[in-house]
């Protein structure tokens, strides 16, 4: 009998993740799938992840209409770090005479060398890896460099899924944005009712914005989301700066939320909403966290040796989607591989930018730039 493990956090579930259960039933062949949430990923222990129960609760709702599929609380009730190779060995005494193929997206083939114990993982079952659109996986590449690394190659799927992630829909719901096209209705309803994945006051703040400024707030959050655990800042901090960095940016100087604000001397009008927002998010929306105020109060202006939370934000501002300049790509590549590199870089072009239009440059701007110059030699 053919038998394919499908791990993960599925933090929460999506239509992906089904379409990828389906695809092992019937490209592998497979007479079974069976679905094991993880209590703790080994490599997202930065990332807010609802409550194990939950996760679960809708990895059984999602896969319950697939014939062959089962959710198993292996992992969870097991608890800890849910290393797959502990796994493995668990499935291989339940079915000892039995084909076992563990099912991994492009993201964890990648990584797949950096995993505990992965030659024993390998002894115990075929990996079978699925792409996905947009990311950038080389098969064929990746198959020479696996081989040469473990002697036995991996076997694609021969399915790939679409663009969503579960960072996403997490994100679209912190923001209370509609997420249902990316998800298993039952599990989109559970979401709901649970009211899963809220962030802090993120959606108290979106009612202080216009609806362009919410959709900026939105594109900053998911970039930000997006580099988060690479850069060792948990989701949560990341999602709760980018929902609230703008919260004072459409706020009359009379509004009840910035009552008793005091600006610092000399500040310029584009810079001037970063210190409101903080105030607001301190004062009003009862954030207490001096990083992510920080993260706020710094995210135009930047300043002299910013934590991963206030560069991930400065950044992530700078550079989401709806941003558009010359030099943008690079600055994005820049983005994706280094934040301090891209600190640099982004700082110089912007002060070279207000001194190409005898704009003023923010004192505190300028030293950002030469902190990050010297910080690069």
């Amino acid at each position: 009998m053919k038998i394919a493990i499908f791990g993960g956090s599925f933090d929460p579930v999506h239509a992906e993740h089904v379409s990828i259960a389906r695809a092992a039933r019937e490209k592998l062949g497979a007479d079974r799938v069976v679905v094991v949430p993880a209590f703790l990923p080994p490599h997202k222990a930065e990332r807010h992840l609802a409550p194990a129960a939950a996760r679960l609760e809708m990895a059984r709702l999602a896969f319950a209409g697939i014939p062959g599929c089962e959710v198993s609380p292996y992992e969870i009730n097991a608890g800890g770090t849910s290393y797959t190779v502990r796994t493995l060995r668990r499935f291989r005494e339940l079915y000892p005479q039995d084909e076992l193929f563990l099912l991994v997206g492009a993201d964890m083939l990648r990584d797949f060398y950096t995993w505990k114990q992965p030659e024993d993982i390998l002894s115990m079952a075929t990996l079978v890896a699925c792409g996905r659109e947009g990311d950038p996986a080389d098969f064929k590449k990746e198959q020479k460099r696996f081989t040469a690394r473990f002697g036995v190659p991996f076997l694609p799927l021969g399915y790939t899924g679409g663009p969503v992630s579960s960072t996403e829909v997490r994100v679209l719901c912190a923001f209370g944005e509609d997420a249902r096209g990316f998800l298993p209705a039952e599990v989109a309803d559970y979401i709901d009712a649970n009211e899963l994945y809220r962030v802090g006051p993120v959606r108290a703040a979106l009612g202080y914005l216009t609806p362009a400024r919410r959709k900026h707030s939105l594109r900053v959050a998911l970039t930000a989301a997006g580099r988060a655990a690479q850069v060792g800042v948990s989701e949560y901090d990341a999602v709760l700066a980018a929902g609230l960095h703008d919260c004072a940016k459409n706020l009359p100087p009379d509004a009840p939320a910035l009552a008793g604000f005091c600006p610092p001397d000399d500040v310029p009008a584009p810079v001037l909403h970063q210190y409101a927002g903080a105030y607001v998010a301190e004062h009003t929306l009862g954030v207490t966290d001096q990083n992510v105020l920080d993260a706020i109060r710094y995210h135009t202006s930047g300043r002299p040796a910013m934590s991963a939370l206030e560069k991930l934000i400065f950044l992530a501002d700078m550079l989401e989607p709806g941003r558009d300049f010359p030099g943008i790509r690079r600055l994005r590549k820049l983005f994706a591989e280094s934040l301090d590199a891209c600190m640099y870089r982004s700082l110089k072009e912007e002060i070279k930018h207000l001194k190409k239009g005898k704009g003023s440059i923010y004192p505190l701007t300028f030293r950002a730039y030469e902190y990050y110059k010297e910080h690069r030699k």
